[in-house]
């Protein structure tokens, strides 16, 4: 009698001592639904997360690749379509288009395949331009045309800022000024116990002990344009055997791209001392 109650009981959905997680004979007994959800949703976050790994960079590089190839485009294109509307009737003629209807409308009228040449050889015209502007720059004559230019920027307040600014990133990245990065290095900030990236951009003396000092740039993360400038003594910069590349990268990705090893104590004098830096910027000019 008391095993027949036990028995309904445990048939009973509703009973108090019904045990849900009991397999049924003959049928393999299955995980809790908590733990194979939380399974799925690991698996579904590494698929994805790997996806986005392959696919960001690749559409980012694409991004990058199009703005430059749409800017440089952009800038003599409009000379491509103003010669094609005053002496290329020819041309337009011989690719099925009017000349009223290409007058009207531009360069959008014409046949794909035609545009893509246009856009391509406007590019090619961009590069012959700043070929000559180059060339231009590196005589007497054009380089009094660069500092009357400048010094009319100079007098603009808003205007010199921007210029200025975004010229010497340039030329610092374009390794064309004398205070380029030299090395990457490690420098005790924000504390005595932490180590932050830096990047070595000159030397020099203390005036009164004559003790080498060190010019190093800290770059903002993830943004390398911007950052902090400091001046240590040598003794305190520890030199990396990074790359100013391998550097950038870590700066720029927060440092996931970090290198396996980092040297944590200093590698000696490796690097040159400040009157052969001042005798490289010197042979440079």
């Amino acid at each position: 009698m008391l095993m027949a109650t036990l028995d309904r009981e445990n048939q009973s959905p509703s009973g108090q001592g019904a045990s849900p997680l009991l397999p049924i004979p003959g049928q393999p007994a299955r995980p809790p639904r908590s733990r194979l959800w939380a399974t799925v949703r690991a698996l579904l976050r590494a698929r994805v997360t790997a996806g986005l790994v392959l696919v960001l960079p690749v559409w980012i590089t694409f991004l990058l690749v199009k703005f430059l190839f749409d800017l440089m485009r952009d800038t003599s294109l409009w000379l491509v379509d103003a010669y094609l509307r005053h002496w290329g009737e020819a041309f337009v003629t011989a690719w099925g288009v009017t000349p009223e209807d290409f007058k009207a409308n531009g360069v959008q009228v014409l046949p794909s395949g035609v545009q893509w040449g246009v856009a391509i050889f406007s590019v090619f015209l961009t590069v012959f331009f700043l070929y000559l502007i180059g060339v231009l720059t590196a005589n007497i004559f054009g380089r009094r045309l660069v500092r009357t230019a400048e010094t009319v920027l100079d007098r603009v307040p808003f205007v010199k800022t921007i210029y200025r600014a975004s010229k010497q990133i340039l030329e610092t990245f374009a390794g064309g000024s004398s205070q380029s990065f030299q090395r990457a290095a490690l420098i005790p900030f924000p504390t005595k116990e932490t180590r932050s990236v830096g990047f070595i951009t000159g030397f020099s003396k203390d005036t009164h002990t004559g003790e080498e000092l060190c010019t190093v740039f800290v770059a903002a993360t993830p943004n390398p344009t911007s950052g902090f400038v400091f001046v240590l003594k040598r003794s305190d910069v520890i030199e990396l055997d990074w790359t100013v590349e391998e550097a950038i990268k870590v700066v720029i990705s927060c440092g996931v791209l970090v290198p396996p090893t980092i040297p944590l104590a200093a590698l000696g004098p490796s690097f040159p001392s400040a009157a052969m830096a001042a005798g490289r910027a010197k042979a440079r000019d």
